[in-house]
């Protein structure tokens, strides 16, 4: 049976939206999980396709937009992150550091006038993180540059003066925590706390781990916010005594299989006004020797375990686990 030209042109457009509607709805609540989770694992390309969803089913969402630009920065594809990040500084809350992106990747591609145009819009919006700003290896083409100095001075100037703009980041993110507690007839002489974001675990830790690539540098023991040891009972591992306190936790790789746990003060770290992200940046802290072997079992995600070895309430271990890894560390505390 023919059907007339118009009567066709109306069924197809009928036919469309019916398929149209049938597409399922993106669960962006389970996208923004999982890019959540790329982030976390520094999976920057997985990253950048869920926040790539995310902008596409809400282009007002401009943290999402900022983070996109930051993955596919991150991920190498710069010219793929220029305009994400160029978008990302349309929206007040971002256009401080999403200004600070887009003059990275000019200076990466070597355009110096427009990274030091962006860094001025940068600077204007809030932006006055001197330390970053200097340790950002996307600058080494313009450190040199006579207005480098010049922007570190007006910088250091709106500094002192109060300036800078404060952002807010809001998250929940899950949380994992290993706790022993000590109890008697007369109540509880103390505990000792672990907790931490997990991370998962990425078979391609292993070639960094091999190929010594973050030798001396301070990991921050999981994501976002800082791992933290909280105990009320001093501590002895082997001859490093930790007295009772409340510590945020790195490691760090050194020399051959060595690691090394710092416990450092939680106190003097926000005076520093360090975040998590920055622990690459501490310092010192008390440093705890790690015995580093084979994992029994794979750990799918790190996982930090404080324990009272069999029969014995004042010996126990630390330990980390993290794929086919394991970091211990033995330990006494002092019961009153």
């Amino acid at each position: 049976m023919r059907i007339p030209m118009l009567s066709r042109v109306l069924l197809t457009a009928a036919f469309s939206s019916f398929l149209f509607a049938q597409e399922p709805a993106v669960d962006l609540a389970k996208v923004k999980q999982q890019a959540n989770a790329a982030m976390q694992s520094e999976d920057y390309v997985a990253a950048a396709a869920a926040f790539k969803k995310l902008t596409e089913a809400n282009p007002k969402d401009g943290q999402s937009w900022q983070l996109l630009g930051y993955s596919l920065h991150a991920s190498g594809k710069l010219d793929e992150a220029l305009p994400a990040h160029m978008k990302a500084a349309e929206f007040p809350r971002f256009t401080g550091i999403a200004s600070y992106n887009v003059a990275c990747v000019h200076a990466l591609k070597g355009k110096p006038d427009d990274a030091f145009a962006w860094l001025e819009k940068a600077v204007a919006a809030g932006y006055g993180d001197i330390a970053q700003m200097n340790d950002d290896a996307d600058f080494e083409s313009i450190r040199k540059d006579p207005r480098w100095a010049k922007l570190e001075t007006a910088l250091k100037s709106k500094n002192s003066g109060g300036g800078g703009q404060v952002q807010a980041f809001a998250q929940v993110v899950e949380r994992k925590n290993s706790r022993v507690a000590f109890f008697s007839r007369t109540g509880s002489p103390g505990q000792i706390a672990l907790d931490w974001s997990p991370v998962p675990w990425q078979d391609e830790y292993d070639a960094k781990v091999t190929s010594g690539a973050n030798k001396g540098k301070k990991w921050r023991l999981g994501a976002d916010f800082w791992t933290r040891l909280d105990t009320s009972l001093d501590m002895q591992f082997g001859a490093v005594a930790v007295p009772a306190g409340y510590y945020y936790l790195t490691l760090e790789q050194r020399e051959g299989d060595a690691y090394v746990l710092a416990l450092h003060d939680a106190a003097a770290v926000r005076k520093q006004k360090v975040d998590a992200f920055m622990a690459e940046r501490l310092k010192g802290g008390i440093e705890l020797a790690m015995t580093h072997g084979k994992a029994a079992e794979v750990a799918k995600a790190l996982a930090l375990v404080v324990e009272m070895k069999e029969g014995s309430k004042t010996d126990g271990v630390l330990s980390i686990h993290f794929g086919g890894h394991s970091l211990t560390a033995p330990f006494t505390v002092k019961l009153e």
